[in-house]
């Protein structure tokens, strides 16, 4: 079986863009999961404090 040149082309193309889309698909699921991690990490409790530490090194 011989595919012409243009056909392999065409073939190829598509492959390249089923592959772009997945790898988008993927990173606005990675994108979109790191949000809702965020907000999840934001709205703990409000009896929370931070610590701050300050460290100085001798001279």
């Amino acid at each position: 079986m011989k595919i012409s040149r243009s056909k392999l082309i065409a073939i190829i193309t598509g492959f390249i863009s089923v592959i772009i889309c997945i790898v988008y698909l993927l990173l606005i699921t990675v994108f979109d999961f790191r949000s809702f991690l965020n907000d999840q990490i934001i709205s703990h409790s409000p009896n929370m404090a931070a610590v701050f530490v300050e460290i100085s090194l001798p001279r």
